[in-house]
């Protein structure tokens, strides 16, 4: 009896954590598409887990929650193949597409079809549609397995040393054949073994990188990013959110922005800003914001013309006049007082 309970709380363990693991990815920052990507697969996961860990404790549950089981497994393959797609895409420095709409749109209009024909009126039928689900989920996982071998050499870094992220990549690519082994012969072991399988596989990865990444003191990571560059799709996420602080949340009208500030808004060291903005940019943090608050100054002194230039200084985040006319003569080549004359004739010309 205590071994039963017990095998219920582990398994059950796995599912509950999966769950609360996703929602770590979800919330992550940097956010990149490929950690969007993992955070839905590990909940594709945990629901599939959960089904299974209570059907086989309690036979008689509704029919209803095992359609939910069967039904996330029909996202489980394409999460698995995106997850692998959207990690090498960001690595290679590629822009993310959309097609993942593609994928995921035809595993939920399948399931929208269930929704139609739901488990309780059509058993027969879904009692044989696991043999259809674990074949689209084999396809995927076959898909993402050639890209993995298409992967780059730089994957591995010099001295086959295998990187956190990407032990967690392929960590979750063959947890996720695990696990789809574990359902398929489940007519020849038990069908708690899938929900121990996730356990074991792919929530034990996620969890040891976290591990990994959470050993690394602040003093240990300022050292490691100063003797090498940061992965290249660690670099183009810090990039994104910083983009995204300024056009977004315009952090840059704040005149006292610091370094510090803009670096634990994005949720990184400042040592990773600054590196990401002279390797990326070639640019030093002051004139990173600069570029932002003259660009929106431009903007004013054309289509504000009857703002004198110390207000479009202060609006635009600058605390200093004269920084604000040495910034804008550097940057544009003229004084604001020039550009807006020029605005305002190219605006006459226009109109007439």
């Amino acid at each position: 009896m205590i071994a039963r309970q017990l095998l219920f709380l582990f398994s059950a363990l796995g599912a509950i954590n999966g769950i609360f693991l996703a929602v770590y990815f979800f919330s992550r920052r940097p956010r990149r598409l490929a950690d969007c990507m993992l955070g839905a697969l590990l909940l594709a996961v945990g629901i599939r887990t959960a089904k299974s860990t209570f059907l086989f404790f309690n036979p008689t549950i509704a029919l209803e929650f095992r359609q939910l089981g069967l039904s996330a497994c029909l996202l489980i393959g394409p999460l698995t193949y995106l997850y692998v797609r959207y990690y090498l895409a960001s690595f290679s420095q590629q822009p993310a597409d959309r097609q993942w709409r593609w994928h995921l749109g035809f595993s939920f209009l399948v399931i929208g079809v269930g929704v139609a024909f739901p488990y309780s009126a059509y058993r027969h039928i879904w009692d044989n549609s696991s043999y259809g689900i674990h074949a689209f989920w084999l396809g995927y996982l076959l898909a993402a397995g050639r890209a993995l071998w298409q992967a780059p050499r730089e994957l591995i870094e010099a001295g086959r040393r295998i990187s956190t992220n990407t032990f967690l990549l392929l960590s979750v690519y063959f947890g996720s054949w695990v696990i789809l082994a574990a359902y398929a012969s489940t007519p020849f072991t038990s069908y708690i073994v899938g929900a121990l399988s996730f356990t074991f596989s792919l929530h034990v990865a996620v969890l040891v990188f976290l591990l990994r990444r959470e050993s690394l003191a602040p003093s240990d990571a300022k050292e490691k990013y100063r003797n090498r560059k940061l992965m290249p799709e660690d670099a183009l996420a810090v990039l994104a959110t910083l983009d995204q602080l300024m056009t977004g949340q315009k952090l840059h009208l704040n005149p006292n922005l610091s370094l510090a500030q803009l670096a634990k808004r994005a949720g990184c060291t400042q040592a990773v800003v600054s590196q990401v903005l002279n390797d990326k940019l070639d640019k030093s943090f002051n004139a990173y914001v600069n570029e932002y608050r003259i660009a929106d100054a431009k903007k004013l002194l054309s289509d504000e013309p009857q703002l004198n230039l110390e207000i479009v200084a202060e609006r635009c985040g600058f605390n200093s006049n004269s920084t604000f006319f040495a910034t804008f003569k550097k940057l544009v080549g003229r004084t604001p007082a020039s550009f807006r004359a020029e605005s305002a004739q190219s605006n006459e010309t226009t109109s007439a």
